[in-house]
């Protein structure tokens, strides 16, 4: 029975797409996202959002390699440091994380900032 129950498993992740639709039931890329059309509903795409503070809670040594083009979203650059990874963090934005800068130590880099207050 653990055989025919292996095989079966087996051969349907064979069948599954590797693609990912939300509102499609056929995606056109990795993951799809299809807005829907109803005027009540709010559309959008909500990336993580952290202070600076909270950033900086998480260290120098959290995000690496494996984290390179992390999206996160600064809602508050009052507190927190500047310091390491977010040395160009200076304002409210979207940032992703660039794992080769700095000698490889990485680096939060502005996608689309607003400047400090």
């Amino acid at each position: 029975m653990k055989k025919i129950l292996s095989i079966i498993s087996i051969s349907a992740s064979l069948i599954v797409s590797a693609q990912t639709g939300i509102n499609t039931e056929i995606p056109k890329a990795t993951l799809d996202i299809t807005a829907k059309k109803e005027i009540l509903t709010i559309d959008g795409l909500l990336p993580p959002r952290l202070t600076r503070a909270e950033l900086t809670e998480k260290g120098n040594t959290l995000y690496g390699k494996e984290q390179e083009g992390a999206i996160l979203y600064i809602t508050d650059v009052t507190e927190g440091d500047r310091l390491g990874q977010r040395e160009y963090i200076e304002g409210k934005g979207l940032y992703i994380f660039d794992s080769e800068a700095a000698n490889k130590e990485g680096r939060w880099m502005c996608l689309f900032c607003y400047a400090a207050l």
